[in-house]
């Protein structure tokens, strides 16, 4: 639920912007607590039921596998790692996001993973905007 606050290593993190939200993902479960920013950059009702598989489902196949790949190496070498991904929101509208994780441990086992989901999408339209400038794209 959206109520929920959500905390890494015990601090609750602070999350305004709509453009930016806090997660949580328990190992044992792949339940998932997301904060009202979160629901808002996939476009879901805030406080709505989610489950990491349907969450999953809206990430582009490239992104998804590569954040995988993150995901696991971090659960395996109890680190951390940021990403960006494309997803494809609920009501359809690609958006760019940051995805910032890191692992917590309880008696040196990965418990969670916790971290935030920024929309970075006008950073990717700008450094497209220039690359294609830059490759005389654009006149």
């Amino acid at each position: 639920m959206s109520h929920v606050p959500i905390s890494c290593s015990g601090r609750a993190m602070p999350i305004s912007a709509t453009r930016v939200g806090a997660w949580q993902c328990d190992l044992a479960t792949e339940r998932l607590l997301w904060s009202d920013g979160v629901y808002d950059l996939f476009d879901l009702p805030r406080g709505s039921p989610v489950d990491r598989e349907m969450a999953v489902d809206l990430y582009d196949p490239d992104s998804r596998a590569e954040m995988e790949r993150l995901r696991a190496r971090a659960i395996r070498d109890r680190t951390g790692f940021s990403v960006d991904a494309l997803i494809w929101s609920a009501v359809g509208v690609d958006r760019w996001i940051r995805i910032t994780a890191r692992v917590e441990c309880d008696r040196g086992r990965p418990v969670r993973l916790c971290g935030s989901k920024q929309d970075v999408t006008l950073e990717h339209l700008l450094w497209g905007g220039a690359r294609a400038v830059a490759e005389g794209r654009y006149c």
